[in-house]
């Protein structure tokens, strides 16, 4: 890949990797705020409990998130950015484009995704 592409992509990287650190970093802070259950009662607990969950769920998506951000960082200083994991074939610019942590080709993403549903269903 040509020096100015995988600077591109490193900017667009660098920018996801910000915004997913203050998201992370908000949904953290926001779960701390709602620790206080000494004086709610049991209904109020229960709502804050479920509202915890879910934003820890919602915390848990950035964090993956970011883990492939930083992982497609590292590619770019080793030189493999942009090559399937599965089959090592170059992925699409067209899909780099649209997600650029991608880690598999279309093909091989398709691949991983049925295995997935085959192993939960």
């Amino acid at each position: 890949m040509k020096k100015d592409r995988l600077a591109y992509f490193r900017k667009r990287l660098v920018d996801k990797q910000r915004q997913l650190v203050e998201e992370v970093g908000r949904t953290a802070l926001y779960g701390k705020d709602q620790e206080d259950d000494s004086i709610k009662d049991l209904g109020d607990q229960a709502n804050t409990a479920y509202n915890r969950e879910f934003i820890f769920e919602l915390g848990n998506g950035d964090r993956r998130l970011l883990r492939e951000v930083v992982s497609a960082l590292q590619k770019i200083d080793e030189g493999s950015f942009g090559s399937c994991e599965r089959c090592s074939e170059l992925i699409s610019d067209k899909r780099l484009e649209a997600l650029p942590f991608a880690r598999y080709c279309i093909n091989c993403q398709r691949a991983a995704e049925e295995e997935e549903r085959m192993a939960t269903g």
